[in-house]
């Protein structure tokens, strides 16, 4: 049993991504031999609530804390998204850890708020994780020293991608997050009607591995705060990928796919994007093969993951150095 106690802090009844892979990090520490738990939370109160986490999480087979005994202590690692960054500052004793999943959220949340605490976090926060390259770069592009960053990523359910349909049980589908830059999508889908055009919403996951199970494309022309899920689960599925170069997708280490995919300015390029849409979908076989450095990127995320953790531990636990 290791000696520190560690609390996962996440929004309480979301379900987000982010809570997944909070849930994820729980899992992990649990399995590494440590004592942790989540700790949701619910608007400014900072009284742990008490609350059962949504069914799909439920496999994780997580706990959490609902009183606040015994957080504020020399043995406790608090671990906190940047989008409650606020959380990691009215504690004493306890170490902090910022989970930096989405660098935009943060940026975003400061925008709205006239409030930014990254001064105050670079002084109380131990240690910051980091979900991308892009949130990497992001600290190192505000000052935070080389050897209080740790990398720490995720992985996408490891149902995507089981079942590889061929070729010709495809059908000339694209797929689409309508949350998501959607604003400069519309041009294309209303040009482009010998596409059907999907939306990924409101659906479980089993019917999101059904539709990308048949589609050939995924489209992602939104910000990319982080390294999202969708376009490794479509990906994983069998799907091309196609995005913009914002966020996280200007990083080939963040989606590792040939840069033909990654449109520079959307706006100005709608011409090149329909072709190479119409070329998918006519050499899908071809196109698919040039994903398949991506997926087997995916395919190794889930040890990476618990390697990335085992390493945290180890910091934490004052067993070794990050450099």
């Amino acid at each position: 049993m290791k000696n520190k106690r560690y609390y996962v802090i996440v929004s309480a009844r979301k379900v987000t991504g982010g809570v997944e892979l909070a849930h994820q990090m729980c899992r992990e520490l649990l399995e590494k031999g440590c004592q942790a738990w989540m700790y949701y939370i619910q608007s400014e109160q900072k009284e742990p609530v008490d609350a059962l986490p949504d069914i799909r999480y439920k496999k994780y087979g997580t706990s959490h804390v609902n009183s606040l005994e015994g957080i504020d202590s020399e043995d406790s690692v608090l671990i906190v998204p940047e989008g409650a960054a606020a959380w990691a500052l009215p504690w004493n004793k306890c170490k902090r850890v910022l989970w930096w999943m989405s660098v935009d959220n943060y940026v975003r949340n400061a925008k709205l708020s006239g409030v930014d605490y990254f001064d105050d976090l670079r002084k109380r926060v131990s240690l910051h994780l980091v979900q991308s390259e892009y949130a990497f770069q992001y600290l190192l592009g505000r000052g935070i020293p080389r050897e209080n960053i740790l990398k720490v990523s995720d992985y996408i359910g490891e149902n995507y991608g089981k079942f590889q349909l061929p070729c010709e049980f495809r059908k000339d589908i694209a797929l689409y997050n309508p949350q998501k830059g959607l604003e400069e999508l519309r041009p294309l889908i209303e040009r482009i009607d010998w596409l059907k055009w999907i939306p990924l919403i409101n659906l479980t996951e089993e019917q999101m591995m059904a539709i990308m199970g048949i589609a050939k494309v995924y489209i992602d022309f939104g910000g990319h705060p982080g390294k999202d899920r969708i376009p490794r689960e479509a990906a994983s599925s069998g799907c091309c990928v196609i995005t913009n170069k914002k966020g996280s997708a200007h990083f080939y280490e963040d989606i590792p796919i040939p840069d033909c995919y990654k449109i520079d300015d959307v706006p100005k390029e709608y011409d090149r994007i329909e072709n190479l849409l119409k070329d998918i979908c006519i050499h899908w076989e071809k196109h698919y093969m040039e994903f398949e450095e991506y997926r087997r990127f995916i395919s190794g995320e889930r040890q990476r993951f618990a390697e990335d953790v085992k390493t945290f531990v180890n910091v934490m636990e004052g067993v070794k150095r990050i450099y």
